[in-house]
């Protein structure tokens, strides 16, 4: 979902345009830090970031050094902390849309949706496009019963990133709220077309071909997908639920075991196999 900040590169560039000296032991710890953030030793990182703050404490390029620190803690689970760097980040660089985003991430794992939209509402306003932050208030808006405003930045997902295979899949979750089920498995094969390997839209495709009574064509495609992921309880829990429908509950259960034993939530498999 984040794309890494080549930091040598952006560095290097901020600190001649702002006329900033160009330290060669800072630039140094800040490309460490993008180093060791791309093989995800996040103590290594943190360390190294610190330093080169400790370092220049008044260089303007620290923004992009704290938007990468407070990602640190967040991957981390340091939340809070998460939060103090990405807000002296903004501090600095308030216009920030790599800040602005990363804050909104941190957000949504602490369930603070509302200061989430805010901060997401405010990038796009700066930039309207830009993928994670489209995809994001889409569903955002979706879960809040917005299926308008929804469709709107979905339709403008799918037309500036064409490979994003969300786009497709929320509009198919629209569709199927709307009771159209035809234009749902459109979107679904579509989203499946654009990323064959995305799940969530195997998944709800398998889950409405049932819904809608193509009991065989479900039964293939669960064949299919078990054999490419045959790790994801979720099939399992589908193919039960295709067997409870057919009234062969001993095989039902069957799944419901190899599901719960693959990592299944036992209350989220007893909605569908009792």
């Amino acid at each position: 979902m984040w794309n890494r900040i080549i930091w040598l590169f952006l560095l290097l560039l901020l600190g001649r345009h702002m006329g900033f000296p160009e330290n060669s032991r800072y630039i140094e710890l800040a490309d460490s830090a993008d180093y060791f953030i791309a093989h995800e030793y996040w103590d290594k990182a943190e360390e190294k970031i610190i330093q080169a703050l400790r370092l220049e404490p008044a260089n303007f390029s620290n923004s992009l050094l704290l938007a990468n620190l407070g990602l640190i803690q967040a991957q981390k689970g340091e939340y809070v902390k998460s939060l103090e760097s990405l807000n002296l980040g903004l501090n600095i660089a308030p216009s920030s849309t790599i800040l602005l985003n990363n804050r909104a991430h941190t957000f949504l794992v602490l369930d603070s949706v509302s200061a989430a939209i805010a901060d997401l509402d405010k990038s796009l306003g700066i930039d309207s496009i830009q993928e994670w932050p489209l995809q994001t208030r889409a569903y955002l808006y979706l879960q809040n019963n917005q299926p308008d405003l929804a469709t709107e930045l979905f339709n403008k997902l799918k037309e500036n990133f064409p490979g994003n295979s969300s786009a497709y899949n929320g509009l198919a979750a629209i569709a199927e709220t709307e009771g159209d089920f035809n234009r749902a498995k459109e979107n679904y094969l579509e989203a499946l077309n654009r990323n064959p390997d995305d799940s969530e839209a195997k998944e709800a495709y398998i889950f409405l071909l049932i819904k809608t009574e193509q009991y065989s064509e479900a039964r293939v495609e669960i064949r299919k997908a078990l054999e490419i992921d045959p790790e994801n309880p979720m099939l399992y829990l589908l193919r039960g639920y295709l067997h409870r429908l057919n009234f062969r509950p001993d095989e039902a259960l069957a799944d419901k075991k190899i599901a719960i034993s693959k990592g299944a939530d036992l209350q989220y498999a007893d909605k569908f196999i009792p």
